[in-house]
């Protein structure tokens, strides 16, 4: 699910300190943030097609929304983290609707090759509160992984639902 271009913004703006005295991680550009409903993997043609029917049934069941970010944690645990997350706010339910059973959702910030101690990055965080967007539409995306010498994966939306009735 794509960002709003003010929620980057705003998000972007908070982070400027943070990513300054965290070089060390491998930040994803503020471009490439997003929400996922379910990662998929590789998929050949057929399997892409189930689905997109698949995903269009979801979103038709699910109304438009509020969202916001607020808040920070860290994969698998903040004190020995693998990747930096902002939190995100919205109806329980509604989330359990339409993403995947397991899926936790967040904006995925920064990596780091080693586990590292993120418990202070996540505190200092943990205040942040990004304005609310409504959330009316969700991209089916296909991610590519890039060459040597390119940073983190090029996504291309191939199909972009509208949210039902509810």
């Amino acid at each position: 699910m794509p960002l709003p271009p003010e929620i980057v913004l705003h998000l972007d703006e908070r982070l400027d300190v943070t990513r300054s005295a965290l070089s060390d991680l491998r930040w994803v550009p503020a471009g490439r943030w997003h929400i996922t409903l379910e990662f998929l993997g590789e998929c050949g043609r057929h399997e892409a097609d189930r689905q997109l029917g698949r995903w269009s049934r979801r979103a038709a069941r699910v109304g438009p929304f509020d969202m916001s970010l607020a808040g920070a944690g860290a994969f698998p645990r903040a004190w020995k983290a693998r990747v930096l997350y902002a939190g995100v706010r919205t109806d329980a339910d509604t989330w359990r609707r339409l993403a995947a059973a397991d899926q936790v959702p967040h904006v995925t910030l920064a990596r780091t090759r080693q586990t590292q101690d993120l418990t202070g990055v996540v505190e200092s965080l943990a205040t942040y509160t990004g304005p609310a967007w409504r959330v009316d539409h969700i991209a089916m995306m296909a991610s590519y992984l890039r060459g040597s010498g390119d940073r983190g994966p090029r996504y291309e939306p191939l199909e972009t639902l509208e949210l039902g009735p509810g």
